[in-house]
């Protein structure tokens, strides 16, 4: 059986997009995407896959749609980070080395993987697209397209904000009540705490989901982690914590990366 295997690197590679804000003042935008493509290739060679090789999805549809990435679509785009308009990617075993995921600062990225055909599913699942039900998107989709069983599914929920993370007001993202009611509470100084967490529990036993590990790193507080919160002037104001994060997924090579975690072993 060929294993998927997990990247949650934090900022350990340093910020994983090329957004201007989250570089020296001046540079350009060659400069940013030189920089960016070298940081790439140095965390492609520390986990084991292609550096250049990696995919993302922008999300444009928030529907469930979803988009494999085949070997024919990586020869066409050799150099990765290209522009997909889907929710949803999903890549199978005969891509080993091709990565696909998501920069993200507190949000979490929900990994499944079909053990038993050897194909894995990846999705961006900020709280907005909780309340969509991404996270059951996501198994959807591996359904769809290779009619996973349930049973055969495994899941990963990758670092995100912890139970701290607050707002002043009720969320106007957080439409669907019956889903929250568990896991945004109001706290005694009158914020609103968001465990999401929680939330994608409860989808996760509305869709049959049973095989399922989460991490348990908060990156409001955890100092090799950006976070979104804790850099804001709302938040903790540390500038430390501007920045993505990568979490993303591949299939190994035949000499496996003793430095990535790999999904079917969470499991045994």
């Amino acid at each position: 059986m060929s294993n998927v295997t997990i990247i949650d690197a934090g900022k350990k590679f340093g910020n994983m997009n090329t957004n201007k804000k989250f570089y020296k003042e001046g540079m350009t935008r060659e400069e940013i995407q030189q920089d960016f493509r070298k940081r790439r290739i140095e965390m492609g060679k520390y986990y084991g896959f292609n550096g250049l090789l990696m995919y993302m999805a922008d999300q444009k549809n928030k529907n469930g749609s979803y988009f494999e990435i085949t070997d024919e679509y990586v020869r066409e785009n050799p150099n990765g980070w290209t522009d997909i308009d889907e929710d949803i990617l999903i890549i199978n075993k005969n891509l080993p080395g091709v990565c696909i995921g998501h920069p993200v600062a507190d949000c979490p990225v929900i990994i499944m993987s079909d053990l038993k055909n050897n194909v894995t599913a990846i999705g961006h699942c900020s709280a907005e697209l909780v309340d969509m039900k991404m996270p059951i998107m996501i198994a959807d989709a591996l359904q769809d397209a290779y009619k996973s069983r349930d049973e055969d599914i495994v899941a990963y929920v990758s670092s995100c904000a912890g139970p701290n993370w607050s707002y002043d007001s009720y969320p106007k993202w957080a439409l669907d009540k019956k889903l929250w009611e568990d896991a945004i509470t109001l706290g005694k100084d009158k914020k609103f705490y968001i465990n999401l967490r929680n939330a994608i529990i409860k989808e996760f036993k509305e869709r049959n989901i049973k095989n399922v590990r989460f991490s348990p790193i908060d990156t409001i507080n955890n100092p090799n982690y950006y976070s979104n919160s804790a850099s804001s002037i709302y938040g903790l104001n540390d500038q430390s914590k501007a920045g993505r994060n990568f979490v993303g997924a591949f299939y190994k090579e035949n000499n496996e990366s003793a430095k990535a975690k790999t999904l079917g072993k969470l499991f045994r």
